[in-house]
């Protein structure tokens, strides 16, 4: 009986993306407060059809539960987010008298709070909600944040999965996960959705399609082993399906499973002998295993039948020079570059073959040696630097062949624009002053060179940091930080910056790094505790996150995204230290289990569940006193905690206490509870003690 009633209070988890491919696992708490019950009903409705009476009815219990929050709670966040669910409904008529009266409910409560309102602060409110599971005060938020343009992609996919948590259907989230390939094609997580979700509707053709889109867009490790089962199935339905092979393949060569992926490329051979693409693939593995002479017999059985194909001589070319073959290979490349005279691979690969060895001159002179007429422009040098600079290779180079550009024509805007952002890149900053003042002298009509020279009137450190802030917004992270890293004296804002840049750059010990150095300049800046928290979420330590969140809190109590998800943590905290005392219950080491609910209730002294956990240890220890003391204490903290009362009548009964039994199973019964078994056993417990006490 006991480990069935343990079990159900065992909150339920799901998957959910935090940012970009990092997942955690979220627990869904009940609904607490008046009305509690019958919101939860009518969202279960809600699942079902959404007909006009339901939604009315929703919108007024969401209503009359902020009224509760705002008035008997003095819980000003838990009241906006009710009328937050109420408006998810009521935005449809946003001309609607109920619509704007609500609306000005929940920007005065807003505004009461001292809640940043801004598009970051609201989204990052919006996926809060959705970790703690009020998914139409989340999808709201989402769907206004669409509204105003702000990050779209990433609303669209929450809307998509907060669609498959409110309706049966589960097609219904399809639409929203391409919108939000629509609004960013190479957004794999969202691809990776549709694809599982037309598998599971027996659409599997068409999930192929977006599997495929998926696995070529990412490394991550769950879509790579998905994709393997899925096309493992695929092929033994069509064994003669060639694409179907090259993408099984695909998917072990970006595990490092190379033997497998050479058999499922010459599979693929096999059944379609005149894909050359793949059997460049199948080349390019060869090499990248160096299996040099392999390849380069791949790339010439391309050949034979394909001349004119520039990419198959490229790895030839790149095969042969691994080989030591450097002539053969810089042959190759002479005839890319006779059949396209504009290619930027040729160019760099024979850039490589010489670079650090022979002189600028030679390398160009060994591009075309057959075009007598050839003379580089200054078009042509400005070109070849921006494909050095592109490729992170030599800026003493690219600087020489900049200055050439200038030499041949001193109105080349882009010349004088690409060096000057290699002086400030590396912190030259009077060669770049002197720079951008030859070219306004030269060039004083064109915009991007006047906008720079205007800069020459700020500070330095206004014009680095303007600089980065243009890097930032194209997300050239690597670049910003550069820029970030010449300030000086570096102020806490500037090591806020640079932590953010190495947070989207995924370099997380860096990260934590500046952000402790912004703390250490200014200690009481909520947000950049939050945005640690984050980081420490992203390195999967969930303890450390929660301690942050915790300073952010302190800092301002007023911080909700950091309380919301400080919320969510400790959840999942909790959920951990009592399934490790649940684990020790069940082999019956009850002193063990003891000491971590102990230790859960003195961290967590609000959180009914560890009362709850706590009593069922102390009623297999035969404490019954002590646990109908924690049993009470769990309903007090959460009233909708029905089975805290069928516990606590269980543990009377142990004492010998019928008439408290009695009242605890009526308390129970009352509570609308769902577990079938135990109301009719209370019921029965009902009548019988009834007849003794009544």
């Amino acid at each position: 009986m006991r480990k069935r009633l343990l079990i159900p209070l065992i909150c339920t988890t799901f998957l959910f993306q935090l940012s970009s491919n990092a997942q955690v696992a979220v627990t869904c708490t009940p609904k607490t407060g008046w009305g509690a019950q019958k919101a939860d009903s009518l969202e279960q409705k809600l699942r079902q059809s959404k007909d006009p009476d339901t939604i009315n009815d929703y919108i007024d219990i969401q209503q009359k539960r902020s009224t509760y929050f705002k008035i008997f709670k003095r819980n000003n966040m838990e009241a906006c987010d009710n009328l937050r669910a109420a408006l998810y409904f009521l935005r449809k008529d946003k001309n609607s008298s109920e619509y704007k009266k609500t609306l000005e409910k929940l920007n005065e409560l807003v505004a009461k709070s001292g809640f940043q309102n801004d598009d970051y602060n609201r989204l990052e409110v919006a996926k809060n909600l959705y970790l703690e599971c009020k998914y139409y005060a989340s999808a709201y938020e989402f769907e206004e944040l669409i509204e105003k343009g702000f990050e779209c992609a990433q609303c669209y996919e929450y809307l998509g999965d907060i669609e498959q948590k409110i309706n049966n259907d589960k097609t219904a989230p399809l639409e929203y996960y391409k919108k939000s390939v629509e609004a960013k094609p190479d957004n794999a997580s969202a691809l990776f959705k549709i694809a599982t979700l037309l598998y599971d509707t027996n659409r599997a053709d068409k999930a192929i399609e977006y599997y495929s889109r998926a696995i070529n867009l990412t490394d991550d490790p769950e879509i790579l082993k998905q994709g393997m089962v899925v096309f493992t199935r695929a092929i033994k339905s069509k064994p003669r399906n060639a694409n179907l092979y090259e993408i099984l393949g695909t998917t072990y060569e970006k595990t490092g499973d190379y033997k497998k992926t050479y058999e499922l490329y010459q599979k693929a051979i096999f059944l379609n002998p005149k894909d050359i693409f793949l059997k460049y693939r199948l080349g390019g593995l060869l090499y990248e295993t160096k299996q040099y002479p392999q390849a380069t017999r791949i790339y010439d059985s391309i050949l034979r039948d394909n001349l004119y194909e520039s990419q198959i001589r490229a790895g030839k070319a790149k095969s042969l020079l691994a080989l030591g073959q450097t002539n053969a290979a810089l042959k190759e490349y002479q005839i890319i570059l006779a059949i396209y005279p504009e290619s930027k691979q040729a160019k760099y690969g024979i850039y490589e073959i010489f670079k650090g060895k022979k002189s600028l001159d030679y390398i160009i002179d060994n591009f075309y040696p057959l075009n007598d007429n050839f003379k580089p422009t200054s078009e042509f040098y400005a070109e070849f630097a921006e494909l050095l600079t592109s490729l992170d290779k030599s800026n003493d180079d690219a600087i020489s062949l900049y200055k050439r550009a200038i030499e041949l024509n001193s109105k080349n805007a882009n010349a004088y624009l690409k060096l000057y952002e290699i002086y400030e890149l590396e912190g030259k900053d009077d060669l770049a002053n002197e720079l951008i003042k030859k070219a306004h002298k030269e060039l004083p009509d064109n915009e991007e060179i006047k906008k720079v020279f205007f800069y020459l009137n700020k500070s330095t450190d206004s014009k680095k940091d303007q600089l980065a802030l243009d890097y930032l917004k194209n997300e050239q992270w690597a670049h910003a930080i550069k820029m970030y890293q010449q300030i000086e004296p570096k102020t806490s804002q500037v090591y806020f910056a640079i932590a953010n840049c190495y947070k989207a750059l995924k370099n997380y010990p860096k990260a934590v790094e500046n952000y402790k150095k912004s703390l250490s300049m200014e200690g009481k800046h909520s947000d950049t505790y939050y945005s640690l928290a984050l980081t420490y979420l992203e390195q999967k330590s969930p303890k450390l996150a929660q301690s942050m969140l915790l300073k952010a809190i302190e800092l301002d109590p007023k911080n909700v995204k950091a309380i919301k998800l400080s919320n969510y943590l400790r959840g999942q905290i909790v959920t951990e230290l009592l399934n490790e005392a649940y684990n020790y219950y069940e082999k019956k080491q009850y002193e063990k289990a003891i000491d971590i609910a102990n230790e859960a209730a003195k961290r967590y002294p609000q959180d009914a569940q560890v009362y709850y956990y706590r009593g069922i240890i102390l009623e297999a220890m035969n404490m019954y006193s002590r646990a109908v003391k924690d049993y009470k204490m769990a309903v007090k903290l959460n009233r909708s905690f029905s089975l805290g009362y069928y516990s606590m009548a269980k543990a009377y009964e142990k004492m010998g206490s019928g008439r408290e039994a009695l009242e605890a199973y009526e308390k129970y019964l009352s509570g609308n509870p769902k577990e079938e078994e135990l109301i009719k056993e209370a019921e029965k417990k009902v009548i019988e003690l009834g007849e003794k006490y009544y």
